[in-house]
């Protein structure tokens, strides 16, 4: 339940519907005196206006429906419901216009903040109100309703503090997001750099497997029958904690664990954590698992790779990550219509390069520096998302 009275939105902004043209309308080679026209396709988190366009004339747009800094853009009517009541503003002067299936929510500055109503418009429970409105198989969004949607109206003051802090976590977000990019591709081509192209091998590294210098284990299973034996809720990671480029600890799950499972189970620091399977994006995936928290254990669809003395963990990590693993696993994986998986059998027999010690020190040492600082700033970046959740669901419900 909001702290501030509830307001219609009509009396803080209005509804603008958009331009009907047809195909005939549409200009094939702009011109200056030509308007682009955004469609529900520019609306993505943010409003696209550099590409997949239309072109109408001048003429064929009003005055009304040229958009103006501070608008929030909104899809009205789509074939997907999940697409209904998407929306972004714009927040620079931008000469332009926007479709039929498509509406404006134009804000009167003296009675909001745009920035204000543009955040209300992309939280949870305003989408909710867009999935309840909608019919059962047309995929509208009653102009008349949007406008009756009711708000909560803090004093202009506090609304703009409150964007101020909504903007500071989405710019904290795109910052760690930005990074961790960075961190995708230097690594990489670090890599490449330092050791050469694992396909090929050009500088002859010894290549062992991999059971011959890690420890392969498997996980638990959530099902299986303990007979009775006294168990504890401990933390364990699933695949879905497993990304890409590095764990997501945003939800770790609990699972009745043993003593026996705690011990086979437990993850130390350093540890790599593969998925077998599932989706082929899945297929494959490493990330390391650095002691975030002092007992977690992991899932029989993830196995745990413990390296020996002579590969440095990041060093290991690096090399699974690298076409030449991921094109392994492609080769020998188990395959179902748009599913694959391997077993800890062909994951133990992958070949890897074994390079001296002093070198994957150095490669390790420059690779953990970058990971590090991608590290922070999503931490940073989870601890501002969570202080605008719940602001969000003070404010908004």
């Amino acid at each position: 339940m909001s702290i501030y009275p509830l307001v219609r939105l009509d009396s803080v902004a209005r509804v603008v519907r958009g331009v009907t043209y047809g195909k005939g309308d549409v200009v094939q080679s702009p011109g200056p005196g030509d308007v682009p026209v955004l469609r529900a396709g520019n609306i993505n988190g943010r409003l696209i206006t550099d590409r997949d366009l239309v072109w109408l004339p001048r003429r064929a747009v009003s005055d009304d429906q040229i958009l103006k800094a501070g608008d929030v853009v909104m899809c009205m009517s789509s074939g997907s419901a999940s697409v209904v009541g998407k929306s972004a503003q714009l927040k620079t002067e931008w000469v332009g216009s926007f479709g039929a299936f498509c509406a404006a929510v134009r804000i009167e500055p003296l009675r909001a903040d745009p920035g204000f109503i543009a955040h209300v418009l992309a939280t949870p429970a305003f989408r909710a109100f867009t999935g309840a409105a909608l019919g059962n198989n047309i995929k509208n969004l009653n102009k008349s309703a949007l406008e009756g949607y009711r708000i909560p109206l803090p004093p202009l003051h506090e609304q703009r503090r409150i964007v101020g802090l909504l903007d500071r976590a989405a710019e904290i977000r795109r910052r760690a997001d930005a990074a961790r990019a960075k961190a995708r591709a230097i690594i990489p081509a670090l890599f490449l750099d330092t050791f050469g192209d694992p396909a090929t091998n050009p500088k002859g590294w010894p290549v062992q497997s991999l059971n011959e210098i890690a420890d392969i284990g498997s996980g638990l299973t959530k099902g299986r029958k303990l007979n009775g034996t006294p168990t504890e809720p401990t933390p364990y990671l699933r695949v879905a904690n497993v990304q890409a480029d590095r764990l997501d600890l945003t939800e770790i799950k609990m699972i009745d664990a043993t003593d026996d499972d705690r011990v086979r189970c437990r993850l130390l620091p350093g540890d790599l954590l593969m998925t077998e399977g599932g989706d082929l994006d899945k297929l494959g995936r490493c990330a390391m698992w650095r002691g975030e928290i002092d007992l977690c254990l992991h899932q029989n669809h993830i196995f745990r790779v413990r390296m020996g003395r002579s590969v440095i963990p990041d060093y290991a990590r690096a090399f699974m990550q690298s076409e030449a693993a991921r094109g392994y696993f492609l080769r020998v994986a188990k395959r179902t219509t748009g599913i694959a998986s391997i077993n800890k059998t062909q994951l133990g027999q992958l070949p890897v390069w074994v390079p001296p010690l002093p070198l994957q020190s150095a490669f390790a040492e420059r690779a953990s520096r970058i990971e590090s600082l991608a590290r922070h700033l999503d931490a940073a970046a989870a601890k501002a998302e969570a202080m605008a959740a719940g602001l969000s669901a003070e404010l908004f419900g």
